[in-house]
């Protein structure tokens, strides 16, 4: 089995990973379909890159076990439009049952450059270490090869981000967003990806507050813990405003397994604000 399939959200994000001695990097082209119009990154793709390198950090200090990401909160320090992102995750705890990691994102100085000094975004993971049981995970524990590219000839998003993955707003005023379980949104395991997972979360959290505050919002911090995988689907958001303000609002957002007796799989908290002018 190979995972990721040809069409998938990773592939047309086409993002890759260098492993070396010092470690493994995951690296991101930022494109005008992953951002919001006219405005900066989406934070859940920045999770997505998060999730990446924190997973596969993870995954080498389990070995030979496996992993399952219990939550990630992202903070994003400031806005990203363009250029070359680099992904780095750092070990900060390890127990038999628990890894914790920290994850920075940098903009590159140059597509080929060093990081800048000042980070983009700043994120925490923790994952529960688990017995590897699949044919995927099994192969995860092996030799990493140098380089991974995720891209392959053709793939690209040509469309912006939530139209790819099919994200519907239902309701605004209720945080309400659906979205199908397809092959192009799921992981290893046919369960709803981590990163799109963040993204539903986002897209209900900024549903909500764009109803609120009126006009353009952005997400500055995504907290997210997983509770169950969404397996059935589609997959439903729901959100409340837990603190409102003028310009701002921190959103407490559910997603919901619609098919599968409205399971609750994940929840998060997300600071949105009113998007300014820049």
């Amino acid at each position: 089995m190979t995972y990721p399939p040809d069409v998938h959200i990773l592939r047309d994000l086409r993002p890759w990973t260098v492993r070396d001695a010092d470690g493994s990097r995951s690296y991101f082209d930022v494109v005008p379909e992953a951002c919001r119009p006219g405005g900066s990154l989406r934070a859940g793709v920045l999770a997505t890159l998060v999730d990446m390198a924190g997973g596969e950090a993870a995954v080498n200090a389990a070995r030979p076990n496996w992993v399952a990401t219990s939550d990630l909160v992202l903070h994003v320090l400031r806005p990203v439009a363009a250029g070359r992102l680099c992904s780095r995750a750092r070990l900060l705890r390890q127990t038999r049952s628990t890894i914790v990691l920290e994850v920075t994102l940098c903009l590159l100085e140059a597509p080929s450059g060093a990081p800048e000094s000042e980070p983009v975004g700043l994120a925490t993971m923790t994952f529960a270490v688990l017995p590897a049981q699949t044919e995927v995970q099994r192969m995860g524990t092996g030799t990493a090869e140098p380089r991974t590219d995720f891209g392959l000839p053709g793939s690209a998003l040509r469309v912006p981000i939530e139209e790819a993955l099919g994200l519907r707003v239902l309701d605004p005023a209720a945080g309400a967003v659906e979205l199908d379980l397809t092959p192009y949104v799921v992981n290893s395991l046919g369960a709803l990806q981590g990163g799109v997972v963040a993204l539903a979360l986002e897209s209900g959290g900024e549903a909500l507050g764009a109803h609120r505050l009126g006009g353009d919002v952005e997400t500055l911090d995504l907290a997210v813990n997983y509770l169950s995988l969404m397996k059935r689907g589609p997959a439903r958001t729901r959100a409340r405003v837990l603190r409102g303000g003028e310009n701002e609002a921190l959103v407490r957002v559910e997603l919901h397994d619609a098919g599968h007796d409205d399971r609750l799989c994940t929840v998060a908290t997300a600071l949105v604000t009113r998007r300014t002018g820049r």
